[in-house]
């Protein structure tokens, strides 16, 4: 305990040079942690907008369906008594799905517009319980269970001319062969943040498609929400395992270039600390370098009164890694404050930018953190021993050093 009060108090002796080190040293330490928060954000933004709104975390049809969609192949609407009992616990909920294209025409005489259409009919109870789905509304509400409601694509609204309360009509062909044909009332218009797809996509109900659609009591697919989404590809194997007439398709299959990312995304974190850390590296051994030069003569005295080589090896090492580590508990507690607070309160920035298409997900111009327990520890132990390591050309030289020489050149 001795030596590191002994260690602290020569940090000290030169004020200045000490307080310019470890602020850059808490500076890096607190940006590092900010950045890597950030990027565990972007990567759940990224998972997050891919599948807890229209995608879902497993994806659950007829064999061949995904590759292959079409009106006719259309599944059971009941589906819990196939999912294995074990799998329920990890389940939040499951939404099924209709999928459909139909015309949707507005207005009359020469104001009338008519555009092909994208339709998904969802139940709006398990879509409010489960998904996000409701969250991208702009202008109305979200779908309430009556039968003629529809919801459109901000861009299909604005090519259509539909605004809330305005009159839809709905032409497609049915799964029997049959015209379906209805007139819809625009209840709500949404954004995903995709512009090519919100330009041709509509939401209606599940219950009025199947009517519409002759496909009474039948879905296209079936949505799995999970509460841990890094369980997709286990679920989805165990569910292909234990049912030959549905197929089950994980997320990560749906959207390969995210799952390609998080396969890379510890090597990106190392990466990252090694840029911030390598300059921080050669400030502070400078720092410890100017201390033990202008200690030398110092130095040679105690070793000359008996004060083994050892002994000052470790208060050399002690000085640095105090240093080291109080700037890192510093530096990460104001790196986790900050994400902490972009947590719970992100900033919009969709004032400055727009969001972004890629991998199947949209981005979001938003700044988001999410603290864990990797970003937070990763660049703390990286300071400490960034600590060990800038002591080490001191203190071999130290081992080197001659007390009658450096007393002479003293």
């Amino acid at each position: 305990m001795m030596i590191f009060r002994i260690a602290w108090r020569n940090l000290w002796r030169n004020r200045r040079r000490t307080q310019l080190t470890m602020g850059a040293m808490i500076f890096a330490c607190a940006m590092l942690v900010f950045s890597l928060g950030y990027y565990d954000g972007f990567l759940w933004s990224l998972i997050n907008n891919a599948t807890e709104k229209e995608n879902g975390h497993v994806f659950i049809a007829l064999p061949g369906y995904y590759a292959n969609p079409t009106l006719e192949d259309a599944c059971s609407e009941a589906i819990s008594s196939q999912i294995p009992a074990s799998l329920k616990p990890e389940i939040k909920g499951v939404c099924p799905r209709l999928q459909a294209y139909a015309l949707l025409s507005c207005g009359t005489g020469n104001d009338n517009r008519t555009q092909p259409s994208q339709i998904i009919a969802v139940d709006y109870q398990a879509e409010l319980a489960n998904s996000k789905l409701a969250n991208d509304m702009v202008t109305g509400n979200f779908l309430s269970g009556q039968e003629r409601e529809i919801l459109l694509g901000q861009g299909l609204a604005r090519k259509i001319r539909a605004t809330i309360g305005s009159e839809v009509i709905f032409f497609s062909s049915a799964a029997d062969g049959s015209i379906a044909s209805e007139i819809l009332l625009v209840k709500g218009i949404f954004s995903s943040g995709e512009n090519m797809r919100d330009s041709s996509l509509a939401i209606m109900n599940l219950k009025a498609a199947q009517q519409l659609l002759a496909l009474e009591d039948r879905v296209h697919s079936h949505r799995l929400f999970l509460r841990n989404p890094m369980q997709a590809e286990e679920i989805a194997s165990q569910i292909n395992s234990g049912q030959k007439g549905l197929e089950a398709t994980p997320w990560q299959s749906i959207f390969p270039q995210i799952a390609d990312i998080l396969k890379i995304w510890l090597g990106v974190q190392l990466f990252t600390v090694a840029i911030y850390y390598a300059a921080m590296a050669l400030i502070t051994f400078n720092t410890m370098y100017m201390a033990f030069l202008e200690r030398m003569h110092e130095f040679a005295v105690m070793q000359a009164i008996g004060l083994t080589r050892g002994l000052l090896a470790m208060l050399i090492l002690c000085e640095s890694i105090v240093m080291a580590t109080a700037s890192g508990l510093i530096g990460t507690a104001i790196g986790a404050c900050v994400n902490l607070v972009l947590f719970y309160y992100p900033i919009d920035l969709s004032r400055w930018m727009e969001s972004i298409t890629w991998g199947g997900s949209s981005i979001q111009p938003i700044l988001f953190c999410v603290p864990s327990l990797l970003s937070n520890l990763l660049p703390l132990l990286a300071m400490i021993l960034l600590g060990f390591a800038v002591a080490a050309l001191p203190t071999w030289r130290l081992y080197r050093l001659k007390p009658v020489e450096a007393l002479r050149e003293g």
